[in-house]
């Protein structure tokens, strides 16, 4: 082997190496032992069309709130939206609060919006971003973090479930949930 290809080979495996450590960084949770943890989904039939919203939200001692609910008509990023406010809205209504909560969910568009890691905000979103924003000022401790679709599954059928339930007059109107009522159990 030529000292090139000898380089090459350990560039790559240097290029390997770190993305591997980085994918080991986003594995790990580093929730504290009275952390809340929550998952959220959105889903729209078809892209515009009808939204299904699901979100699950766990607490530190076994407690469990799900929200499945239809939210009205808009697109995918409004979905997303709809459940990362249900999920707020379900975790202020924990009491007492969380200490710290930890937020995941598989849509990027949301979540760099949300953390304003994007140049510019993601267009049409802007209400959505001020009101998530605004909901999360009111916790302590929270962190919002990406994971891919296939380790979402919980909110993802429970926004499949929701849009599965769709009728007009069951759907929240517009692309807010408002009069989320989460089922809590544990």
């Amino acid at each position: 082997m030529t000292t090139e290809a000898q380089a090459r080979k350990a560039r790559k495996q240097a290029k390997m190496q770190a993305r591997r450590a980085q994918l080991v960084l986003r594995r790990q949770d580093h929730g504290g032992a009275l952390a809340w943890r929550g998952w959220f989904d959105g889903s729209a039939h078809p892209n515009p069309g009808k939204l299904g919203i699901g979100a699950l939200l766990l607490g530190p001692h076994g407690e469990r709130i799900e929200v499945s609910q239809a939210a009205g008509y808009g697109s995918s990023s409004d979905a997303e939206y709809a459940a990362l406010t249900a999920l707020l809205q379900a975790a202020l209504g924990v009491h007492p609060p969380p200490v710290q909560l930890l937020l995941y969910g598989d849509s990027q568009v949301v979540i760099n919006d949300v953390l304003g890691t994007t140049p510019r905000g993601a267009k049409g979103l802007e209400l959505h971003r001020a009101s998530v924003v605004a909901l999360l000022q009111q916790f302590t401790d929270v962190s919002l973090h990406w994971l891919p679709r296939h380790r979402n599954g919980e909110a993802d059928r429970l926004s499949q479930l929701a849009i599965a339930s769709f009728t007009p007059e069951a759907s929240v109107p517009g692309p807010s949930p408002q009069g989320t009522t989460p089922a809590i159990t544990g």
